[in-house]
C-alpha cells in the first residue's frame, strides 16, 4: 500500500506526521529524532543546537508547542551587542545613546546624510543597509557583523532575507536613540519562549510519543516514475505523496533522472555553515557580572572569531547544574572550515565572559551545515524551478532547510501543517 513518505524527523516532519490524516512513514538518518531541535545533556548540562529558543506570535501554534514540550516559559528579551569593550543594547541601530561620542556622531551623521535612492531588499544587502541605516552604522554593525554571520560577499548577497529579521526604525527614532536611552522594543523575538525542563528536546520527545519514526534509515535514492523510495536499511517503500525536510540540495541528489535544469538550479544554491560549541563553567562565583541576566551577545568585531554567543542558564535556571553557568558560540563558514574554533574558551576568558579560575565542566560541538541560506541573486529563480519540478511530482519540500529559507520553528509548523492538510485533502 502507498503513503506519504516524510524524510526528516526534526519539528517539521514531526509536525507533519501529527496533522497528517493519511498513513505514514518518517524516515531519519540520525540515530535521533529531532534535528535542529536536538538537545543534549551531559554531566548536569543542558545544550541544544546554539540559541533555539523558540519565537511565536500564532495562538494555536504556541498551544501546540507549550502542549507538547510540558510547558513554555515566556522570556522579555534581554540582548546585546558588544563593541570594544562595552555594551549596546539589541538592536544597534536603534540604541546609538551608548556609545563613544565619535562613533555615535559618525552614525548619526552618517544617518542624516543617506542618498535620496529607491530602497528595495532586492538590493546588494551592503548597499541596502546604508541606504536604510547610513555608511556610519553599516561600518560599524551592520558590515561587519553580518560578515561574519553570512561568511560571503556583502556586495553578492541581497536584503531579501532580512524581513522580520532586521528591525528598521525610521530616521527620527535612530537620530533620537543618540541623544536619550531607548525603552521601545523591537523584532520579531523581543518576546521568546523556551521549555521549562528538558530544552528544545522536550518538545520532539513530546510529538515522538504521537508520532513514528524510522531512526537511522536514510532515503538513498527515489524513483519518481515508479514511486518507490530505496531507503539505506534496503527497504523499497512505495509512496504516494512526499514530504521533504531535508536540504533541498540533498533531495535533488536523491532523485533518480532529474532534469538538467533542476539540477543546474540546486547547484546554484549556496549556505553558511555553522559551528557551535557549547560550554558548561563550573564557578563558586557564579557567572560574570558583565553577562548576568543576558540572553545573547553580537560579536561584530573581526578580533572574535565567533559572531554570537548565548547563555543557557540565563534562559533557563535548569540548563546548568547549582553553582554552574552554560554558554553556546557559534562560528560561520563558507566552507566547512572554522578558524581558531579551538580557542572559544581562551576568547572567552579574554574578553572577560569565563574568569580564568573558573572550572570547564563540559564542552560538547555541534556541525550544522547549509544553517544560513545564501540569499544572493540566483537563489529565488534555483529555489522556483526545483519547487516547480517537485510539486508536479507530489513532494512537498518544507522547514528551514526543505524550504531553503531563513527561517523560524513557528514557520516551519505552520509550513508542516500546510503540507499534511494539502495531502489530507487529496
Amino acid at each position: 500500500m502507498r503513503k506519504t513518505v516524510i524524510i526528516g524527523a526534526g519539528i517539521s516532519g514531526l509536525s507533519a506526521a501529527y496533522f497528517l490524516k493519511k498513513d505514514y512513514v518518517i524516515l531519519e538518518k540520525n540515530a535521533r529524532a529531532g534535528g535542529l531541535c536536538r538537545s543534549f545533556y551531559e554531566d548536569g548540562f543542558t545544550f541544544d543546537c546554539s540559541g533555539h529558543f523558540i519565537h511565536i506570535k500564532d495562538k494555536s501554534v504556541k498551544m501546540f508547542v507549550n502542549k507538547f514540550s510540558g510547558g513554555l516559559d515566556e522570556i522579555e528579551r534581554n540582548a546585546s551587542i558588544y563593541l570594544r569593550g562595552g555594551f549596546i543594547p539589541y538592536p544597534f541601530q536603534a540604541n546609538l545613546y551608548y556609545l563613544d561620542e565619535k562613533i555615535k556622531e559618525e552614525c548619526v551623521r552618517g544617518v542624516l546624510n543617506r542618498k535620496e535612492t529607491q530602497v528595495s531588499t532586492s538590493m546588494p544587502f551592503i548597499y541596502w543597509s546604508q541606504a536604510m541605516f547610513g555608511k556610519g552604522i553599516t561600518k560599524y554593525f551592520m558590515k561587519p557583523y553580518n560578515q561574519k554571520l553570512w561568511s560571503c560577499d556583502l556586495k553578492k548577497m541581497t536584503a531579501l532575507w532580512s524581513g522580520a529579521f532586521v528591525p528598521k526604525p525610521d530616521a527620527q527614532e535612530i537620530v533620537k536613540s543618540a541623544y536619550s536611552k531607548n525603552k521601545k522594543s523591537y523584532g520579531y523575538n523581543s518576546v521568546f519562549y523556551y521549555p521549562k525542563r528538558g530544552g528544545c528536546q522536550s518538545l520532539i520527545d513530546g510529538l515522538l510519543k504521537k508520532t513514528e519514526v524510522c531512526l537511522g534509515v536514510k532515503a538513498r535514492q527515489i524513483d519518481l516514475k515508479r514511486k518507490n523510495i530505496y531507503a539505506s536499511d534496503g527497504q523499497k517503500i512505495s509512496f504516494d505523496k512526499i514530504i521533504s525536510t531535508q536540504p533541498l540540495t540533498e533531495l535533488v541528489n536523491q532523485i533518480q533522472n532529474v532534469p538538467e535544469a533542476v539540477k543546474a538550479a540546486s547547484s546554484k544554491l549556496k549556505a553558511a555553515s555553522v559551528h557551535c560549541v557549547n560550554i558548561g563553567v563550573k564557578s563558586d562565583a557564579g557567572i560574570p557580572s558583565v553577562l548576568k541576566n543576558r540572553h545573547w551577545v553580537y560579536l561584530p568585531e573581526t578580533k572574535f572569531p565567533f559572531y554570537r554567543i548565548g547563555v543557557y542558564s540565563n534562559v533557563n535556571k535548569f540548563s546548568a547544574p547549582k553553582g554552574s553557568y552554560s554558554f553556546y558560540v557559534e562560528y560561520s563558514s563558507s566552507n566547512g572550515k572554522y578558524k581558531n574554533s579551538e580557542n572559544a574558551v581562551e576568547d572567552l576568558i579574554k574578553a572577560g565572559f569565563i574568569r580564568r579560575e573558573d572550572k570547564i565542566e563540559a564542552v560538547n560541538i555541534v556541525d550544522m551545515p547549509n544553517a544560513y541560506v545564501i540569499f544572493d541573486n540566483n537563489r529565488q529563480a534555483s529555489f522556483d524551478i526545483i519547487d516547480g519540478y517537485l510539486k508536479k511530482n507530489g513532494i512537498s519540500s518544507v522547514g528551514r532547510y526543505g524550504a531553503w529559507e531563513y527561517s523560524f520553528i513557528e514557520k516551519n509548523i505552520k509550513d508542516a501543517i500546510q503540507a499534511a492538510e494539502i495531502i489530507n485533502i487529496s
